[in-house]
């Protein structure tokens, strides 16, 4: 997978969203490498783990952000190997106030022959492909020890997605413009594949209080 096109292409949405004179003003960005200490996430041939590639896409990404657009305030969920909760990255991008969150991600699946981009925003999975995304990501819950405390729900369960589905989400419009510029430019300027803009019930999107995306970047499960 070539990552060097996603830091410029993001960056050029980033400035471009925060200029356009829409009234979505950039000043802070949240970047959240997913998963990291003991989540993994998906893993790859040569065991090859989510967690390394979204860390250093990551930090590539905001290192890239600051120099070239200083004005804009670059926050990490995590700049290491360590684990944080589902709750404790939108928490971040809360109490920061954060006008735009990334998550970045990479996506698996056992057809070796599939492959490219997606960027997901809140909302109803309207396929079992988005379904399964979803799930994989909020797995991780499963590995937090005060989980009953922390979420009101389960987000995987039925109920759970119901729930998340039925959220009156304030910044859907802004973060669909986001993802679908970003998408965009993936598959016309860097010539990659464009799984295209969906929509699922990603725990992490349905606690932040700002346009917010999840990035998937490629597969680790495609070389």
């Amino acid at each position: 997978m070539r990552f060097k096109p996603l830091l410029f292409l993001l960056c050029t949405i980033v400035f471009t969203s925060a200029s356009a004179g829409n009234g979505f003003m950039i000043k802070t960005v949240v970047i959240d490498a997913g998963h990291g200490g003991k989540d993994p996430g998906a893993i790859g041939p040569g065991n090859i783990n989510e967690k390394d590639i979204a860390l250093a896409v990551a930090l590539k990404l905001g290192a890239y952000m600051q120099k070239n657009f200083p004005d804009i305030n670059v926050i990490y969920t995590r700049k290491t190997d360590e684990f944080l909760e589902l709750h404790e990255r939108a928490d971040i991008a809360n109490q920061k106030k954060a006008d735009l969150f990334i998550c970045i991600h990479v996506n698996s699946s056992t057809n070796p022959l599939v492959y490219g981009t997606s960027t997901y925003v809140l909302g109803l999975h309207r396929t079992e492909a988005n379904l399964e995304v979803a799930k994989r990501e909020n797995s991780v819950i499963l590995l937090e020890d005060d989980r009953d405390k922390n979420y009101e729900f389960d987000p995987n369960t039925p109920e759970g997605h119901i729930i998340m589905s039925m959220k009156q989400n304030a910044f859907l419009d802004q973060s669909i413009d986001v993802a679908s510029k970003i998408e965009s430019q993936f598959e016309n300027l860097a010539k990659r594949k464009s799984l295209g803009v969906k929509q699922a019930g990603f725990y992490v999107l349905y606690k932040t209080a700002m346009p917010s995306l999840l990035s998937e970047i490629g597969f680790i499960s495609n070389p």
